[in-house]
């Protein structure tokens, strides 16, 4: 009875722990629009769907794709390690990944063609932890498996001092 309480015990300050951390990873989707940008027009900073605050508490990493249809366009990010985000030409598909991102992003859009307009659809999500839910198995960690392991030392030493 003893040995399954330390197995127990220990499988559950592990189990907790592991669900703990899978479990507060989160993946937000938090920019979703489309739009179309005549010949020689410019659409963004701070317009709807080109500014984004990443979470407060945690670092997190930035996802995105832009899909240009009819013609080209120039991208540009502004924000915190950015530097390889800056007057990106995108004709297609084009994604993006800025990791750690933290604070405010801007995100401007231009079409320099002097005679066709580009549709656009960006897309970004934001992946962050969130540090509350990792509470319960960091206790599980602390408190639990600390006490099977000790219960089954405690229990090695009595076997060996019977055994000697």
């Amino acid at each position: 009875m003893k040995t399954v309480t330390r197995l127990v015990l220990l499988s559950l300050g592990v189990s907790l722990s592991l669900l703990s951390f899978l479990s507060a990873t989160r993946i937000d989707t938090v920019i979703d629009i489309s739009f179309a940008l005549k010949p020689n027009e410019k659409y963004g900073p701070y317009r709807n769907g080109t500014y984004h605050h990443t979470r407060v508490i945690s670092k997190s990493t930035l996802m995105g794709e832009v899909v240009v249809e009819d013609g080209g366009i120039y991208f540009t990010t502004n924000g915190y390690n950015t530097q390889h985000l800056k007057n990106i030409f995108i004709n297609q598909n084009f994604s993006l990944i800025i990791d750690p991102a933290d604070d405010l992003y801007k995100f401007t859009f231009e079409n320099t063609s002097s005679n066709i307009q580009s549709s656009i659809k960006f897309t970004l999500k934001e992946k962050w932890m969130n540090i509350l839910l990792l509470i319960p198995g960091f206790i599980g960690l602390l408190i639990l498996t600390p006490t099977g392991l000790v219960l089954s030392i405690m229990r090695l030493r009595k076997k060996s001092t019977q055994i000697g």
